[in-house]
């Protein structure tokens, strides 16, 4: 009984000893919650560690799931959340320390070099070496590199389907498991310079002829006649592109046109796509808010 005694009276001592404000924020910093865990309050902590693991499913589906358009405001509102939700938790562990404090008559006991120091922490483990947001990145690395990217539309080429401005998302995990379709609008590394990616709508397949004539496309011979080309006007122009002109495409490359043929640098002049320079297929465009959706 005294050894359980003498325990409990150091730890009741331990939670009298005056709280470091500017150390709870550092903890905060570093792990969401351990702020409030350094004051005492521990399941104020744990609580405010598991709330932002909440939101992480819905923003998976939301980027995944081509026709989610009535999650996008969900989306944008999540990541305010997330931002202001994390200054809360900063601030929260100041006010924690500080309250524990002024209930318990405790006077801060910490030199002006000490606070510099923590000053100096604050900002490393917030900007350098936050463990959730190396975390954060790595998990954003990768699903940037191997899942889903984002891209800018810079140009008028693929109008009306795609308007200059748009952002759009391409699943770069797709042509792993399946082969591109005819119709694709697809995201590639520009063959005359490796540094840029165009985004056109995949054309010709590979070992196909394709002759662009009287304003239609031939494949092997035959119109297309399905959406999205029938209502198209495509252009004799480029090396590529010229009237009477057959191409048979090589294997593992494809054809490349813009959806707005009188405007487009595409495969009429650059000539053919290497597979290996797929990077994916556009899905959905989810800026601005009132075109978000599907790419059709």
């Amino acid at each position: 009984m005294t050894a359980t005694y003498a325990k409990e009276k150091e730890v009741a001592m331990d939670n009298l000893k005056p709280k470091e404000p500017l150390l709870a924020v550092m903890f905060g910093v570093m792990v969401t919650g351990l702020g409030q865990i350094y004051t005492g309050k521990i399941k104020r902590g744990i609580i405010l560690f598991i709330i932002p693991l909440l939101p992480v499913i819905p923003l998976i589906y939301y980027v995944m799931d081509p026709y989610a358009t009535t999650n996008l405001i969900l989306f944008v509102i999540l990541v305010i959340a997330a931002f202001s939700y994390e200054i809360f938790t900063i601030v929260d562990a100041y006010r924690c320390a500080k309250g524990h404090n002024f209930s318990n008559n405790l006077n801060r006991t910490i030199t002006g070099g000490k606070k510099v120091w923590l000053i100096i922490g604050i900002i490393f483990f917030g900007f350098i070496l936050n463990p959730s947001s190396i975390v954060a990145k790595g998990i954003a690395l990768y699903i940037k590199q191997n899942v889903v990217q984002a891209f800018n539309i810079p140009t008028e080429t693929m109008t009306p389907t795609l308007l200059k401005g748009d952002l759009i998302l391409a699943d770069k995990a797709i042509y792993k498991k399946e082969a591109p379709k005819r119709g694709d609008v697809i995201v590639f590394i520009y063959p005359e310079n490796t540094k840029k990616m165009f985004v056109k709508r995949l054309v010709g397949l590979p070992n196909e002829t394709l002759e662009i004539k009287n304003g239609s496309i031939y494949i092997n011979g035959e119109p297309l006649k399905t959406v999205p080309f029938e209502n198209r006007y495509y252009y004799n122009r480029g090396e590529y592109g010229k009237e009477g002109q057959v191409i048979q495409k090589p294997n593992d490359s494809y054809f490349v046109l813009g959806d707005n043929s009188a405007s487009s640098q595409d495969s009429r002049y650059f000539g053919f796509v290497p597979k290996l320079y797929l990077i994916g297929k556009a899905y959905k465009i989810y800026y601005p808010f009132g075109r978000s959706g599907p790419i059709k």
